[in-house]
């Protein structure tokens, strides 16, 4: 079945606040943390039930070279992105 991945509002601006706080740090690092961002919902999207359950029916996948998990649930075919939230600042609860 191929799936299709949906971001939401609040994951737009988590993965937009990564990138911004990335920049800040290095030029270019935010381009690099969307990069990488990019790659495993690529990967979530070939194999959404590898992931780890997180609670109930969502699942979260570990971001690659940054401390940031990406939290979703898979409804049909429809990969729903609820969060891409940072490890070291967020409880998953926000």
């Amino acid at each position: 079945m191929g799936y299709i991945v949906t971001v939401t509002p609040k994951a737009r601006i988590d993965m937009q606040t990564g990138i911004d706080y990335y920049n800040d740090q290095q030029k270019g690092l935010g381009k690099r943390f969307a990069s990488v961002i990019n790659a495993t919902l690529a990967d979530i999207r070939k194999m959404p039930l590898s992931a780890s359950i997180a609670y109930g029916d969502a699942r979260y996948k570990v971001v690659g070279k940054f401390p940031y998990c990406v939290l979703y649930r898979i409804v049909g075919n429809v990969i729903i992105v609820s969060r891409v939230y940072n490890t070291h600042q967020q409880s998953m609860n926000e």
